[in-house]
């Protein structure tokens, strides 16, 4: 009960003319309520939160993209529990699969192991393995660690990452960044963003172009072994013809261009930084993207949704045959790709029952032709062309058939033929080759949620992965089909929420089976194949926590373990059954803190560790006495931001204490190391 004086009573009547709410001295002024937000992942084809997702799934969205500095998807991935990377985004994995799988089969493969999807458009597996993909004006980041097959199909049998650039919205916004940094870095980025016909059109419009000059040397050629250029265009429409009609329409550029990521070694000691090759290396990347989205919202339980996509990829590239200065031998490639898809699906959404169900239709073609070449002569001369034809069925449907439990079930028909011409019109060990080859197989998930209270879920799922047959592209081979390759996994997940959402865990833990495996291996004659012979086995666990301490101060920590077997596989003679795969560190973690100061300035730093992984094995022919491997390490990594009015400047340090060590162990005369110290500073104007 109030006692009101004859003030507090004017104060009253006065502040309730005003439309403003008094506040007396007996009442409890309300505190801000801190909260870490709920995200919502879509990558499944189910928006969802974070929270209510059984698959291991790491989540960047664009504040923690800012928060972190990142600059492409490899600064994202490289804090990930579960996905090891190396400098220079050569090679990258989810739990120690490589994105392109263990056949080997180089730029020309169309079969990789793990998806990566910007804006619903396919990425070719060799563009995400030359040069990062630019992070600018992107929306979000999900990592999904473990087969996604049941929902993307082929090429994500050991995951697939999905990346959102920002949409289009009739709210004017335009900004322009430069930005400069050592080894010769500078770059600058615009976006433009807005109503073109009101409340019925926006556009938006993202720039981004980087140069630097890299890290490696090349004294024999007296130029920089590995510079980076990158040109990225994105422009997107949305359309709303109605109220319950989104159109939205995206049209991508990238032009990319690598150099070589390695250094010469004197008996496995690397030469910081230099290599002496006498052939430049390079790799050059010119992909176009375009997708077409519908989203239909029938009613409030149903949506319908089309999703039309096409990209085009011109890779050009050469390399030094023998890898070093006195031999004068190259390889050149040229290879053009085009992967186009349909997919039409229905979500529902009811009370106690979501899901979706839909159709898939894909076509991917790559031409090849690739030379060894000696000044004035051409050695060798393979000219390919493959052509694959996906069809599929698909759904999941996830139903509350009681209070705190959720049946998961889903069910992927994939269908796919593959015709693979190559020939040889110089050289070669095989005139012709014309093979033809399909596969159709049933991809079922199966899963189970249990809310213990309202801030925590544990669930088991197991699910079947799944990487479709082909014909090896490997130059110089027999170009011998092999056959689709097989994963089961099973998984525990538990997600956690505490101190009222200000603490927010997540933790996996999972078996896989890999059965008819495909793998390189030697044969009689010499010549690298590709067959299904290999079965292997895989387990390990993922965690992530956040904390917001305060509105000012966020922490973070992840770990992962990883623990890889080959229960058989005989190579060239060589039993490897019971060794690790390669590329494949047991151990992984982060831990970071972002804190705001009341002037708005914002100071971040992480940590991340990653440990060592083989790199090769070393053999007496028929028996492995030891192993090569990559060095563990730990780097430190600081970033800041300070916003003035319309401004908003930033800076970075990359690998504070200048560590130096070896990402991939490949010989006693080459090998591949980590980036030294960097920094760079950027301004950015909005207005």
């Amino acid at each position: 009960m109030h006692v009101f004086s004859k003030n507090s009573l004017a104060l009253a009547v006065a502040s309730s003319a005003l439309g403003i709410t008094p506040v007396f001295a007996d009442e409890e002024v309300p505190q801000e309520v801190i909260q870490l937000e709920e995200v919502i992942v879509t990558g499944e084809k189910i928006q969802r939160s974070q929270d209510r997702t059984l698959s291991s799934v790491a989540v960047s969205t664009s504040e923690d993209i800012r928060k972190e500095g990142a600059k492409t998807l490899q600064d994202v991935l490289s804090g990930t529990p579960g996905v090891y990377t190396q400098s220079g985004n050569e090679n990258w994995g989810i739990r120690g699969v490589p994105i392109q799988g263990f056949d080997e089969q180089g730029a020309a493969a169309l079969n990789g192991a793990i998806s990566v999807y910007v804006d619903d458009a396919i990425q070719s597996n060799r563009l995400l393995t030359a040069n990062p993909l630019s992070v600018w004006d992107v929306e979000q980041v999900e990592v999904y660690r473990g087969a996604q097959s049941t929902t993307q199909g082929r090429n994500s049998l050991a995951g697939a990452v999905v990346m959102k650039t920002k949409d289009p919205t009739f709210t004017p916004e335009f900004a322009v960044q430069g930005n400069l940094g050592r080894y010769g870095e500078k770059g600058s980025s615009a976006l433009a963003n807005g109503a073109l016909i009101e409340d019925r059109l926006a556009g938006r419009l993202a720039v981004d172009y980087q140069t630097e000059d890299g890290y490696i040397n090349n004294p024999t050629l007296g130029d920089d072994a590995n510079p980076l250029r990158s040109a990225n265009v994105r422009g997107k429409l949305l359309f709303l013809p109605s109220d319950d009609v989104d159109v939205l329409l995206t049209f991508s550029h990238n032009d990319q261009r690598a150099g070589l990521n390695a250094v010469d070694a004197n008996d496995g000691v690397p030469d910081y930084f230099n290599v002496y090759e006498n052939t430049e290396t390079y790799h050059k990347f010119d992909q176009n993207a375009v997708t077409g989205k519908l989203d239909w919202y029938l009613d409030d339980e149903w949506t319908l949704t089309s999703i039309s996509s096409a990209t085009f990829v011109d890779y050009n590239g050469a390399l030094d045959f023998d890898e070093g200065a006195a031999d004068t031998r190259a390889v050149t490639r040229h290879h053009e790709q085009t992967l186009a898809s349909q997919e039409i699906r229905l979500g529902y959404d009811y009370e106690n029952l979501t899901g979706f169900f839909g159709s898939y239709i894909g076509r991917t073609t790559g031409e090849i032709d690739d030379q060894l070449t000696d000044p004035g002569s051409v050695l060798l001369d393979q000219q390919g062309k493959v052509e694959i034809d996906s069809y599929a069925l698909f759904g999941e449907a996830n139903w509350k058939f009681v209070d705190d439990w959720t049946l998961i079930t889903g069910l992927r028909w994939d269908y796919e033929d593959n015709h693979t011409r190559i020939n040889y019109p110089v050289g070669g060990i095989t005139p012709f080759t014309d093979a033809s080859i399909n596969s159709n197989v049933l991809l079922p998930k199966l899963g189970l949620s249990y809310d213990v209270t309202e801030s925590h879920l544990v669930g088991l799922t197991w699910q079947r992965g799944y990487r479709s047959g082909g014909v090896n592209l490997r130059a110089n081979t027999l170009h011998t089909p092999y056959d689709p390759e097989f994963t089961d996994t099973y998984e525990l997940a538990w997600r956690g929420n505490w101190l009222n959402r200000r603490l927010r865990t997540n933790a996996n833990i999972y078996y896989t089976d890999w059965t008819d495996q495909q793998v390189t291996f030697r044969d009689a004659s010499n010549n690298r194949q590709v067959a299904n012979a290999a079965d292997s086995r895989m387990a390990g666990a993922e965690l992530s926590a956040e904390y917001l301490v305060t509105s000012q101060l966020l922490l973070h920590a992840g770990g992962s373990y990883s623990d890889t077997k080959y229960n058989s596989f005989v190579s060239d003679g060589v039993d490897y059954s019971g060794h690790e795969f390669m590329f494949a560190p047991k151990y992984q973690a982060s831990v970071g803190a972002n804190y705001t100061f009341d002037n708005g300035l914002m100071i971040g730093t992480n940590v991340v560790y990653q440990g060592d992984s083989i790199s090769n094995f070393v053999t007496n022919g028929t028996t492995v006495v030891g192993e090569r491997r990559s060095d563990p390490v730990t780097l430190v990594n600081l970033n800041a931001e300070y916003a003035v009015g319309s401004m908003t400047f930033t800076g970075y340090v990359k690998n504070l204490f200048n560590e130096r060590y070896v990402t991939a162990n490949r010989s006693d005369t080459g090998v591949d190391v980590g980036a030294p110290l960097t920094f760079g500073v950027a301004a950015r104007y909005e207005f």
